[in-house]
Protein backbone atom coordinates (compact mmCIF):
# COMPACT_ATOMS: atom_id res chain seq x y z
CA UNK A 1 0.00 0.00 0.00
CA UNK A 2 1.44 3.35 -1.05
CA UNK A 3 1.22 6.10 1.54
CA UNK A 4 0.00 9.45 0.23
CA UNK A 5 1.64 11.59 2.92
CA UNK A 6 2.77 14.17 0.38
CA UNK A 7 -0.84 14.75 -0.65
CA UNK A 8 -1.83 15.23 2.97
CA UNK A 9 0.96 17.75 3.59
CA UNK A 10 0.52 19.78 0.42
CA UNK A 11 -3.26 19.88 -0.05
CA UNK A 12 -5.28 22.68 1.50
CA UNK A 13 -7.75 20.18 2.92
CA UNK A 14 -4.89 18.19 4.46
CA UNK A 15 -3.27 21.19 6.13
CA UNK A 16 -6.62 22.42 7.42
CA UNK A 17 -7.56 19.04 8.84
CA UNK A 18 -4.18 18.61 10.53
CA UNK A 19 -4.60 22.05 12.09
CA UNK A 20 -8.05 21.07 13.34
CA UNK A 21 -6.64 17.88 14.86
CA UNK A 22 -4.16 20.06 16.75
CA UNK A 23 -6.80 22.55 17.89
CA UNK A 24 -9.08 19.76 19.08
CA UNK A 25 -6.28 17.99 20.96
CA UNK A 26 -5.29 21.23 22.68
CA UNK A 27 -8.95 21.72 23.61
CA UNK A 28 -9.06 18.19 25.06
CA UNK A 29 -5.85 18.81 27.02
CA UNK A 30 -7.18 22.03 28.51
CA UNK A 31 -10.47 20.37 29.44
CA UNK A 32 -8.60 17.50 31.09
CA UNK A 33 -7.09 19.98 33.55
CA UNK A 34 -9.97 22.43 33.95
CA UNK A 35 -13.13 20.30 34.00
CA UNK A 36 -13.99 18.14 37.03
CA UNK A 37 -15.56 15.49 34.82
CA UNK A 38 -13.39 13.54 32.34
CA UNK A 39 -16.22 13.40 29.80
CA UNK A 40 -15.55 16.76 28.07
CA UNK A 41 -11.88 15.89 27.53
CA UNK A 42 -12.83 12.42 26.33
CA UNK A 43 -15.38 13.84 23.91
CA UNK A 44 -12.89 16.33 22.48
CA UNK A 45 -10.33 13.55 22.11
CA UNK A 46 -12.82 11.44 20.16
CA UNK A 47 -13.49 14.42 17.92
CA UNK A 48 -9.75 14.77 17.28
CA UNK A 49 -9.72 11.10 16.28
CA UNK A 50 -12.57 11.87 13.88
CA UNK A 51 -10.60 14.63 12.19
CA UNK A 52 -7.47 12.47 12.19
CA UNK A 53 -9.38 9.70 10.42
CA UNK A 54 -9.66 11.93 7.35
CA UNK A 55 -5.89 12.33 7.34
CA UNK A 56 -5.12 8.67 8.05
CA UNK A 57 -7.44 7.35 5.34
CA UNK A 58 -6.05 9.78 2.79
CA UNK A 59 -2.48 8.85 3.68
CA UNK A 60 -3.35 5.15 3.41
CA UNK A 61 -5.13 5.72 0.09
CA UNK A 62 -8.40 4.41 1.53
CA UNK A 63 -11.37 6.29 0.13
CA UNK A 64 -9.28 9.46 -0.26
CA UNK A 65 -11.58 11.58 1.94
CA UNK A 66 -9.36 14.68 1.73
CA UNK A 67 -9.38 14.48 -2.06
CA UNK A 68 -13.16 14.17 -1.90
CA UNK A 69 -13.28 17.21 0.41
CA UNK A 70 -11.17 19.21 -2.03
CA UNK A 71 -13.50 18.40 -4.91
CA UNK A 72 -16.59 19.00 -2.78
CA UNK A 73 -15.33 22.41 -1.70
CA UNK A 74 -14.59 23.40 -5.30
CA UNK A 75 -18.16 22.45 -6.15
CA UNK A 76 -19.86 24.09 -3.16
CA UNK A 77 -17.80 27.16 -2.27
CA UNK A 78 -19.94 29.60 -4.27
CA UNK A 79 -23.06 28.32 -2.53
CA UNK A 80 -21.36 28.47 0.86
CA UNK A 81 -20.46 32.08 0.08
CA UNK A 82 -24.08 32.76 -0.88
CA UNK A 83 -25.22 31.33 2.45
CA UNK A 84 -22.74 33.56 4.29
CA UNK A 85 -24.08 36.54 2.36
CA UNK A 86 -27.64 35.73 3.42
CA UNK A 87 -26.53 35.49 7.04
CA UNK A 88 -24.71 38.80 6.74
CA UNK A 89 -27.80 40.39 5.21
CA UNK A 90 -29.88 39.05 8.08
CA UNK A 91 -27.38 40.43 10.60
CA UNK A 92 -27.70 43.89 9.08
CA UNK A 93 -31.49 43.61 9.25
CA UNK A 94 -31.18 42.61 12.90
CA UNK A 95 -29.11 45.68 13.70
CA UNK A 96 -31.53 47.91 11.78
CA UNK A 97 -34.44 46.43 13.71
CA UNK A 98 -32.71 47.30 16.98
CA UNK A 99 -32.03 50.85 15.78
CA UNK A 100 -35.74 51.35 15.07
CA UNK A 101 -36.68 50.05 18.51
CA UNK A 102 -37.13 46.30 18.03
CA UNK A 103 -35.05 44.45 20.64
CA UNK A 104 -35.38 40.68 20.28
CA UNK A 105 -33.67 39.74 23.56
CA UNK A 106 -36.88 39.48 25.60
CA UNK A 107 -38.57 37.38 22.92
CA UNK A 108 -35.49 35.18 22.64
CA UNK A 109 -35.24 34.61 26.39
CA UNK A 110 -38.96 33.89 26.62
CA UNK A 111 -38.62 31.21 23.93
CA UNK A 112 -35.67 29.68 25.76
CA UNK A 113 -37.59 29.73 29.03
CA UNK A 114 -40.59 28.03 27.43
CA UNK A 115 -38.46 25.33 25.85
CA UNK A 116 -36.06 24.56 28.70
CA UNK A 117 -37.77 25.94 31.78
CA UNK A 118 -36.98 28.84 34.07
CA UNK A 119 -33.83 27.11 35.32
CA UNK A 120 -32.20 27.87 31.96
CA UNK A 121 -31.89 31.50 33.03
CA UNK A 122 -30.22 32.93 36.10
CA UNK A 123 -32.44 33.58 39.07
CA UNK A 124 -30.72 36.36 40.97
CA UNK A 125 -27.86 38.46 39.58
CA UNK A 126 -24.51 36.83 40.33
CA UNK A 127 -26.03 33.41 41.05
CA UNK A 128 -25.05 30.58 38.71
CA UNK A 129 -27.70 29.20 36.42
CA UNK A 130 -29.07 25.81 37.40
CA UNK A 131 -29.17 24.75 33.76
CA UNK A 132 -25.70 23.55 32.75
CA UNK A 133 -24.61 24.51 29.24
CA UNK A 134 -22.55 21.53 28.08
CA UNK A 135 -21.10 20.59 24.73
CA UNK A 136 -23.85 18.00 24.42
CA UNK A 137 -26.45 20.72 24.88
CA UNK A 138 -25.03 22.84 22.04
CA UNK A 139 -24.56 19.82 19.78
CA UNK A 140 -28.19 18.91 20.35
CA UNK A 141 -29.35 22.45 19.71
CA UNK A 142 -27.31 23.12 16.57
CA UNK A 143 -27.47 19.77 14.79
CA UNK A 144 -31.16 20.12 13.81
CA UNK A 145 -30.68 23.49 12.03
CA UNK A 146 -27.53 22.06 10.43
CA UNK A 147 -29.52 19.19 8.96
CA UNK A 148 -32.49 21.45 8.22
CA UNK A 149 -30.27 23.70 6.11
CA UNK A 150 -29.47 20.69 3.92
CA UNK A 151 -33.00 19.30 3.89
CA UNK A 152 -34.26 22.76 2.94
CA UNK A 153 -33.37 21.80 -0.62
CA UNK A 154 -36.75 20.05 -0.66
CA UNK A 155 -38.34 23.51 -0.51
CA UNK A 156 -36.21 24.59 -3.48
CA UNK A 157 -33.89 26.33 -1.05
CA UNK A 158 -36.48 28.63 0.49
CA UNK A 159 -36.26 27.01 3.92
CA UNK A 160 -32.47 26.99 3.76
CA UNK A 161 -32.44 30.70 2.94
CA UNK A 162 -34.91 31.38 5.74
CA UNK A 163 -32.67 29.60 8.28
CA UNK A 164 -29.68 31.73 7.24
CA UNK A 165 -31.55 35.04 7.27
CA UNK A 166 -33.41 34.29 10.51
CA UNK A 167 -30.22 33.35 12.37
CA UNK A 168 -28.53 36.45 10.98
CA UNK A 169 -31.33 38.67 12.24
CA UNK A 170 -31.28 37.03 15.67
CA UNK A 171 -27.52 37.17 16.14
CA UNK A 172 -27.18 40.67 14.71
CA UNK A 173 -29.97 42.11 16.82
CA UNK A 174 -29.00 40.45 20.10
CA UNK A 175 -25.26 40.97 19.68
CA UNK A 176 -25.78 44.67 18.98
CA UNK A 177 -28.18 45.00 21.90
CA UNK A 178 -25.83 43.29 24.39
CA UNK A 179 -22.90 45.19 22.92
CA UNK A 180 -24.58 48.44 23.90
CA UNK A 181 -24.53 47.26 27.52
CA UNK A 182 -21.27 45.34 27.85
CA UNK A 183 -19.13 46.66 25.01
CA UNK A 184 -18.52 45.28 21.55
CA UNK A 185 -15.02 44.03 22.33
CA UNK A 186 -16.44 41.62 24.87
CA UNK A 187 -19.15 40.51 22.45
CA UNK A 188 -16.61 39.76 19.72
CA UNK A 189 -14.46 37.79 22.16
CA UNK A 190 -17.48 35.80 23.30
CA UNK A 191 -18.62 35.01 19.77
CA UNK A 192 -15.45 34.60 17.71
CA UNK A 193 -13.75 31.57 19.34
CA UNK A 194 -16.63 29.21 18.65
CA UNK A 195 -18.50 31.26 16.05
CA UNK A 196 -15.79 30.86 13.41
CA UNK A 197 -16.34 27.09 13.48
CA UNK A 198 -20.09 27.08 14.06
CA UNK A 199 -20.96 29.56 11.35
CA UNK A 200 -18.62 27.87 8.87
CA UNK A 201 -20.42 24.61 9.57
CA UNK A 202 -23.86 26.15 9.09
CA UNK A 203 -22.76 27.86 5.87
CA UNK A 204 -21.44 24.54 4.57
CA UNK A 205 -24.77 22.86 5.31
CA UNK A 206 -26.68 25.64 3.57
CA UNK A 207 -24.26 25.51 0.64
CA UNK A 208 -24.99 21.81 0.25
CA UNK A 209 -28.71 22.53 0.25
CA UNK A 210 -28.39 25.27 -2.37
CA UNK A 211 -26.15 23.10 -4.55
CA UNK A 212 -28.74 20.30 -4.51
CA UNK A 213 -31.35 22.76 -5.80
CA UNK A 214 -29.00 23.97 -8.53
CA UNK A 215 -28.19 20.42 -9.66
CA UNK A 216 -31.91 19.66 -9.79
CA UNK A 217 -32.45 22.73 -11.94
CA UNK A 218 -29.67 21.61 -14.26
CA UNK A 219 -31.22 18.15 -14.56
CA UNK A 220 -34.68 19.54 -15.27
CA UNK A 221 -33.22 21.99 -17.77
CA UNK A 222 -31.39 19.21 -19.56
CA UNK A 223 -27.84 20.49 -18.97
CA UNK A 224 -27.00 17.63 -16.58
CA UNK A 225 -27.38 13.94 -17.39
CA UNK A 226 -27.89 12.79 -13.80
CA UNK A 227 -29.23 14.62 -10.77
CA UNK A 228 -26.88 12.75 -8.44
CA UNK A 229 -24.02 10.30 -8.96
CA UNK A 230 -22.15 8.02 -6.60
CA UNK A 231 -19.13 10.31 -6.75
CA UNK A 232 -21.27 13.34 -5.91
CA UNK A 233 -22.91 11.57 -2.98
CA UNK A 234 -19.55 10.46 -1.61
CA UNK A 235 -17.76 13.79 -1.81
CA UNK A 236 -20.79 15.69 -0.54
CA UNK A 237 -21.18 13.19 2.30
CA UNK A 238 -17.55 13.80 3.31
CA UNK A 239 -18.21 17.54 3.31
CA UNK A 240 -21.34 17.15 5.45
CA UNK A 241 -19.48 14.98 7.98
CA UNK A 242 -16.55 17.40 8.07
CA UNK A 243 -18.93 20.32 8.58
CA UNK A 244 -20.67 18.52 11.43
CA UNK A 245 -17.30 17.89 13.07
CA UNK A 246 -16.74 21.66 12.95
CA UNK A 247 -20.11 22.13 14.63
CA UNK A 248 -19.09 19.72 17.39
CA UNK A 249 -15.74 21.49 17.87
CA UNK A 250 -17.63 24.78 18.21
CA UNK A 251 -19.82 23.20 20.88
CA UNK A 252 -16.83 22.21 23.03
CA UNK A 253 -15.28 25.66 22.72
CA UNK A 254 -18.58 27.42 23.40
CA UNK A 255 -19.47 25.34 26.44
CA UNK A 256 -16.10 25.28 28.19
CA UNK A 257 -13.62 27.76 26.74
CA UNK A 258 -15.42 30.86 25.43
CA UNK A 259 -15.74 32.58 28.83
CA UNK A 260 -12.20 31.70 30.02
CA UNK A 261 -10.71 32.96 26.74
CA UNK A 262 -12.61 36.25 26.96
CA UNK A 263 -11.71 36.74 30.63
CA UNK A 264 -8.04 35.98 29.93
CA UNK A 265 -8.00 38.77 27.34
CA UNK A 266 -10.19 41.48 28.85
CA UNK A 267 -10.78 40.44 32.45
CA UNK A 268 -14.19 39.92 34.01
CA UNK A 269 -17.08 39.58 31.56
CA UNK A 270 -19.71 39.29 34.27
CA UNK A 271 -21.87 42.03 32.74
CA UNK A 272 -22.28 40.00 29.61
CA UNK A 273 -23.02 36.85 31.57
CA UNK A 274 -25.71 38.69 33.53
CA UNK A 275 -27.31 39.77 30.25
CA UNK A 276 -27.88 36.63 30.36
CA UNK A 277 -26.54 35.56 26.96
CA UNK A 278 -22.91 34.70 27.61
CA UNK A 279 -23.17 31.30 25.99
CA UNK A 280 -26.53 31.48 24.25
CA UNK A 281 -25.92 33.84 21.35
CA UNK A 282 -24.70 31.30 18.84
CA UNK A 283 -26.54 28.58 20.71
CA UNK A 284 -29.57 30.36 19.29
CA UNK A 285 -29.02 28.83 15.89
CA UNK A 286 -32.27 27.48 14.59
CA UNK A 287 -34.25 28.32 17.69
Amino acid sequence: MELRTETVRTSGAGRLTIALVGITLVTALVLAFTEPSPLPALGATLLAVGFATFVAFEAADVGRPLTALTHAWAEHRRYVGFAAGLFGFGSLLGVLLYLVGVDLIDIFLELLSEEFGEEFLEGEPGEPAEFELTAGFFIGQNTPPYLLSIAGAASLGLLTAAVMVFNGILVGNIAYSVGQIAGFTEIVLLLAPHGVFELTALFIAAGVGFRIVYRLGQRVGGSRDAFVTRQYLYRTGMLVIFGWFLLVLAAFIEAYLTIPIAEALVGDVGEVEDAPLSSALFGSSGQ
